[in-house]
Parts: structure tokens; C-alpha cells; sequence
């Protein structure tokens, strides 16, 4: 009995393995991908993959180990066994589910036929796909299978993936028959040639690709007013919500504008269809000149370098912004002396597909000095003209001889000493000076990138803190300054400087260094810091630490300024030792803190010294941090508070609110007899709301007794008339 079981059991779980499959393949990648292929359960049970195998054709290959892992496939679950994990990762970003790297691989072969076998625990042989490359799959396309279930060696059952990210890994296949689908089969607009006063036609083919009819859907047409081929709600012509579209049915819609003025125009067409299982395909664009050319190509000069350092050689990029892929097989390229003798870009196909980039550069030393480089996108044309550093005219032809895009740049427009020419718009003429600026890319110009102008964030005043500053540090230990992210984003640090005195200091290391929200930036002059601030040895999200060993602090005072990509200043201050408690006996290794972020940098009651042992809080908060969150028109916060420079609540901020908009204000503290013993303000012009930062000491500079005390805010006019009276008491309080 006992071994009947066992029968039964080897034949239910033979069954179970037989419904793993192999769903798609990646045989022939373009660099940099990797080979790896997709297996699938179409069973209705998990599946354990530990110590399964693979091989492929060549019977003189292993086999090869895919995991030893305990890893169940769950029912409709995919894993992807590859020979790079990481390079699976970097390939397609954002991929899910399992990666499992096979020890060792076996290469695809990329012409003829070639198989994948599959085997389980046992070795027993669970799926074998034997295909050509006939089938599909070739030139960077996964090879993928139609229906998981059907056969795996019937051609077709195959075919070449139709994703935009050239595969489907862990996903559904691209070509499998979805529930749920519409696509946006055309998207034409006519006429091809329109001039300033015609009516543009839109001529919109809609299909149900999926195996449900399609109800409740939207189409829509969009003008894109800022050419950054998003469909924006405010950009909307027109909407529709068509008749309900059963499997396999289209729908044509047709709209029109009349009278179209002249310029370029670019339009959008788009579906939206809840539950659709592919939205890649709901999007079409298509751009029109009015009264002029229409756009032929689509490709424009992007970015010139014509003075680069040595090594570095001359280059131009261009960059597709039509719709359609363009093979610039036997285009041209001529700067201004060679117009009548241009030089091939390339004799072969060469296909630029929408919104990417073609690098045409004069050799190949221009990738060590660009690590951000996409190396596929480079052709090297070792007979390129040289370019002049001041007055010069580059031109594109096309293979007809027509002239596609030229650009006549002077020096003035940006560029030269190391950086590049880069293009700011791609919708605005290509000779107009205001529409070129220099490089503002951390690598100095951005090949086979956006340019830079395009990914700058925006920063306004206030958005990084200069926070605490070490200017006087003990011998042990390094001078440092400290920035607080006060902007409620991450912040992007590329091209950001401190100008401490006449010196300035990069606020990044790489391309891409990012400050979160509420998190700190550290500027040391060493490691040292570490000697005091161990802490700051670990990881920890709130805050990042970069080094400079120029840093050098006055210990006398100096000025401070923080600038963006852009120059702007975000935040400026001149610090002076003063600025200390004088209650302390030696100010060396203390740092001075902001007390209040949202009081400015410019403000000496804004600081003081550091109350902690370690005598700073470097990517920490300050120490004598404090906030007053009430809301009432005249309020003390922290109340009571204890000026008695331990860090705990030694200042209290007096907030105010008035009822004009501008008023001359005197703030003064009685004691609980009604004499004065501070006039915090007197005579000053205010807004209508403000802080004050009160020490707790009087007008000789001594810490007052406990005790109860008011404050009185009085608003007077020009004329030196009470307009307004506000009062509040706080308490003055010491440790017990």
C-alpha cells in the first residue's frame, strides 16, 4: 500500500512540475543586458525550486544549478533564472518577484537553433523549448511565448516581445492574449503640410485587443502646450466616451480644429480605460508645423561640445522628438568650412528610436571621462570636423542631402573650458542664442543624457540651513559645518557650494546626492570628526557627511553662503565668536547652534553655544533648539523655561501677531513689581506677525531670578501713538 502511495504521489507531483514552464527567453541582448529566460507556473499549487537545473543544446555544456534555495513558485507566479542578477536589476528598473542567478551559464546561441532544458530536483526533465532565431526575439527583444499553456515547441506559439523595455520580465508576456485591453491603433492628423488657417483633421483608430468587451472608457486628445509629451487635464481639446467595444472590434473617432494657427504643434492622444492590463499602448503623439515645413525627421542638435579637456574629444549629440524611429543610415555631418564635403555619420542602419539620444563624437576617449555614459548610444566618426571654440556652424543632413537641423553658435551663447553647449528647448528655434546655456552637469556635459537644464530642481530661500558651525574645534577633532533640508523635499545637491570667507566647497560627491526632508548635511575637513562625534561613523538615513580637506573656518568670524546650481543664494550669514554664552569659561570645541530654524541665520540671538557634553549635535538636532507652536496673538513658548545653559529650554520665543500690517513695536519685561529689567525691542519696524528670541537675562546680562514676569508688546505709529497693546507672563524657572 505503502508503495502505491508513493506511485501516486511522483505522478501527481510530475504533473504538478509539468505545468512549469518556460514563458520567455532573452537570447540575444544588446550590451549592456545579459542573457536570462522567464519560467512560469500555470498550475494551480507552489512549486519548491530548490536544487533545480538547466542546461541548453551544447551537449559538451553542464548542467546548471538555478537555486539551491527553498523558494516556492506560487499558482500564476513567474521567476527569471539569468546570468546576472544585478545586471537584471539595472535593466529594468523597478522589476519585482524572483531573480534567481544561475551558477554558471551557458550561453544562447543568437543564430540557428538552440533549446533550454528544465529539469527539477531528480533531474527529471520538466519543459523543453527548442527554437530558432526565426521565431522572433532577435536584435535586444525577448523571444516571448503566447499562451503559458499552450505548446512550447510550435513556432507559433512565439513570437518577438512588442514592450517598449524590450522584454517582460516577471511579468505578463507583451504578446499574450490580456482580459482586458484597448489600444490605440493610429493616431493621424491631416493635412501633412497644413498652413496658418487650415483645419486640422484628427483621425483616432481605437481596438479591443483584450478577450472582454470594454465598457466605460475615455478618449481623449490633448494639445501639449509645454512639448513634455505628458497629457495634462489643462491641455485637453476634447473627450469622448465611446460605445462599448466587444473583443476584436475598432472604433474610429474623428475631431477637428479649425482655423490652426502657425507654429509647431504637438498633440496627444489617449485612452483611459479602468482595468486595462496594458496602458503602454493607450498613448500616441504627433507633431505638425504650421505654415512652414512639416517635421520630417524629428531629429535635432541637442548638445555641442566643441572645447573640451584633453583627453576628451569633440562631440555632438542629437535627440529624436518625434514619435516615429529614425535610421540615420548615410546622414551627413559639416561645420561650417566642409558644408560642401560632409562627413557620413555612418554607412549601416542606425535606428533612433522616439525620445533618445545619438552621440556622434571623434573618438572613444570620450567615455572615461563620462561614467554616466549609455556606450551603446555613441557612434565614433574618427574623420568629424573640428569645431571652432568661437563661430561655428554645424549641420545634419539627411540621406537625400536635405539639411535636417544646424545650429550657428558663438562662444557667448555658453560653453567652452570644459563644458558643453546644451540645448534648452527642444520646441524653440535652433539659431536663437537665448535657447543654448552652459552645462550645469556635474560631469560637465550630459551625452546620452537629458540635458541639464531639464532636471534642475528649483530652489528657493531658506530651503538648506547653515545650522551649527565648528570653527574653533578641539585638537582631537576637525572644524565642520552642519545644513538642515528645512524645504519639505529631497534636494537634489548637484552643482550646490558653501562659500565660507573667499574659499568655496562642493556640497556633493557624485551625480546624484540627494538630502532627504528634516535630514542634515555635514561638511568636515576630516575624519577626525569621528574622534568626537562617534556616532557619525554609522549609517543613518537623517544625515550624510562629505569631506573637503580645504575647509578652514576663522576663528575670529567670517561670512558663510550657501548657493544652488543656479548661484542662488538659499541661505547667508557672517558668524562671530561673540555669539557665544558668556557663561562659559572656554569656548574651544563647542560649536555654535541655530536655536530656532525659522528664525533667520542673520540673527546673533538666533545662536549660541552648544549645551551638549560633546559640544555639538552634528546630524542631530541642535541641542538648544526651540519652537513655539502656539497660535495666540502674543504667546511665550516654552513657558516656563530655565535659562541655565544645561540645553534644556535655556531660550523661550516670544510670538506676536498684530492687527496692521506694519507697525513700530517695543517689547519690554517687568517683573511681578512692575519694574522694567529688559527692553527686549524698542522702536522697531515690524510686519504683522514675527519671533523673538528672549535669554532670559536682563538688561546688564544677568540671568534673572525665578520667578514670574511680563511681557508687554506695544504698536505705535509714526507718530509714536499707541495702536495696539498686547501682554502675556511667563515663568523663569531653575532645576529642582
Amino acid at each position: 500500500m505503502k508503495n502505491i502511495f508513493l506511485v501516486v504521489l511522483f505522478l501527481l507531483n510530475s504533473e504538478l512540475f509539468s505545468q512549469v514552464v518556460i514563458n520567455e527567453v532573452m537570447y540575444a541582448p544588446t550590451s549592456p543586458m545579459k542573457e536570462w529566460f522567464e519560467i512560469y507556473n500555470t498550475s494551480s499549487s507552489p512549486v519548491n525550486l530548490q536544487n533545480w537545473k538547466w542546461k541548453d543544446a551544447a551537449v559538451s555544456n553542464p548542467i546548471r544549478t538555478i537555486t539551491t534555495q527553498n523558494i516556492l513558485l506560487n499558482p500564476g507566479a513567474y521567476a527569471i533564472i539569468c546570468e546576472d542578477s544585478a545586471n537584471i536589476k539595472s535593466s529594468f528598473p523597478g522589476i519585482t518577484g524572483f531573480i534567481l542567478q544561475s551558477s554558471g551559464w551557458n550561453a544562447l546561441n543568437n543564430t540557428g537553433n538552440e533549446s533550454i532544458v528544465l529539469f527539477n530536483s531528480t533531474n527529471a526533465v520538466i519543459d523543453t523549448l527548442g527554437y530558432a532565431n526565426s521565431w522572433g526575439g532577435s536584435g535586444g527583444n525577448s523571444l516571448e511565448k503566447i499562451n503559458p499553456s499552450g505548446p512550447a515547441n510550435q513556432q507559433g506559439n512565439w513570437g518577438t516581445t512588442l514592450d517598449p523595455s524590450k522584454g517582460t520580465p516577471n511579468r505578463k508576456n507583451s504578446i499574450t492574449p490580456k482580459q482586458n485591453d484597448l489600444l490605440l491603433k493610429s493616431f493621424l492628423i491631416t493635412p501633412d503640410i497644413p498652413v496658418t488657417g487650415d483645419t486640422l483633421k484628427f483621425n483616432s483608430l481605437i481596438k479591443n485587443t483584450g478577450l472582454n468587451a470594454a465598457n466605460n472608457y475615455t478618449y481623449g486628445i490633448y494639445k501639449d502646450i509645454n512639448f513634455d509629451s505628458v497629457a495634462q487635464q489643462s491641455e485637453l481639446l476634447y473627450q469622448t466616451s465611446p460605445s462599448a467595444l466587444n473583443p476584436n472590434d475598432s472604433i474610429t473617432i474623428l475631431y477637428a480644429v479649425p482655423n490652426i494657427d502657425s507654429g509647431k504643434k504637438q498633440y496627444i492622444g489617449k485612452i483611459i480605460f479602468p482595468g486595462d492590463e496594458d496602458t503602454l499602448n493607450n498613448v500616441k503623439m504627433k507633431s505638425v508645423t504650421i505654415s512652414g515645413q512639416a517635421v520630417l525627421t524629428g531629429l535635432i542638435i541637442n548638445e555641442i561640445m566643441y572645447a573640451p579637456q584633453s583627453p576628451e574629444p569633440e562631440w555632438v549629440e542629437l535627440y529624436n522628438i518625434s514619435s516615429g524611429t529614425i535610421n540615420i543610415k548615410n546622414w551627413k555631418i559639416a561645420d561650417s568650412s566642409a558644408q560642401n564635403n560632409p562627413v557620413t555619420i555612418t554607412p549601416s542602419d542606425h535606428f533612433i528610436n522616439p525620445n533618445d539620444f545619438i552621440v556622434i563624437a571623434k573618438s572613444n576617449q570620450i567615455v572615461p571621462v563620462h561614467l554616466l555614459i549609455d556606450t551603446t548610444k555613441i557612434l565614433y566618426v574618427s574623420s568629424l570636423p573640428t569645431f571652432n571654440n568661437d563661430r561655428d556652424k554645424i549641420i545634419i543632413f539627411n540621406n537625400a542631402g536635405g539639411i535636417t537641423d544646424e545650429v550657428s553658435y558663438k562662444s557667448s551663447w555658453g560653453g567652452s573650458n570644459r563644458n558643453s553647449l546644451e540645448r534648452i528647448s527642444a520646441s524653440k528655434p535652433s539659431n536663437d542664442s537665448t535657447n543654448w546655456f552652459t552645462s550645469l552637469d556635474c560631469e560637465y556635459s550630459s551625452p546620452t543624457r537629458m540635458n541639464s537644464f531639464v532636471n534642475i530642481q528649483p530652489a528657493f530661500r531658506n530651503d538648506l540651513l547653515i545650522n551649527e558651525i565648528m570653527f574653533d574645534p578641539l585638537s582631537i577633532s576637525c572644524e565642520w559645518l552642519e545644513f538642515y533640508n528645512n524645504s519639505g523635499r529631497y534636494l537634489n545637491m548637484n552643482g550646490w557650494k558653501v562659500k565660507a570667507g573667499t574659499a568655496n566647497y562642493n556640497l556633493f560627491s557624485d551625480c546624484n546626492f540627494y538630502i532627504k526632508p528634516g535630514a542634515y548635511l555635514i561638511l568636515a575637513a576630516d575624519t577626525t570628526i569621528y574622534n568626537r562625534f562617534s556616532y557619525l561613523i554609522s549609517t543613518d538615513s537623517t544625515r550624510r557627511i562629505i569631506f573637503n580637506s580645504g575647509l578652514s573656518l576663522s576663528n575670529s568670524g567670517t561670512s558663510i553662503r550657501i548657493s544652488d546650481v543656479m548661484n542662488s543664494t538659499i541661505d547667508s550669514m557672517v558668524y562671530s565668536p561673540k555669539w557665544h554664552n558668556t557663561s562659559l569659561p572656554d569656548t574651544k570645541g563647542y560649536s555654535l547652534e541655530r536655536i530656532n530654524p525659522a528664525m533667520p541665520s542673520t540673527n546673533p540671538s538666533n545662536w549660541s553655544s552648544s549645551a551638549d557634553p560633546l559640544g555639538g549635535t552634528p546630524g542631530k538636532k541642535n541641542s538648544i533648539f526651540v519652537q513655539n507652536n502656539s497660535s495666540t496673538e502674543l504667546s511665550i513658548s516654552p513657558n516656563p523655561f530655565s535659562p541655565d545653559g544645561d540645553g534644556h529650554e535655556d531660550f523661550t520665543i516670544i510670538k506676536y501677531k498684530l492687527k496692521s500690517n506694519t507697525a513700530q513695536i517695543r517689547v519690554k519685561i517687568f517683573d511681578v513689581k512692575g519694574r522694567i529689567v529688559k527692553s527686549l525691542i524698542n522702536n522697531q519696524l515690524s510686519g504683522s506677525e514675527a519671533q523673538i528670541i528672549f535669554d532670559g537675562k536682563d538688561d546688564s546680562g544677568t540671568k534673572l531670578r525665578v520667578g514670574i514676569y511680563v511681557a508687554l508688546l506695544e504698536a505705535v505709529d509714526d507718530r509714536g501713538g499707541t495702536i495696539e497693546q498686547l501682554k502675556a507672563t511667563f515663568v523663569v524657572a531653575a532645576k529642582l
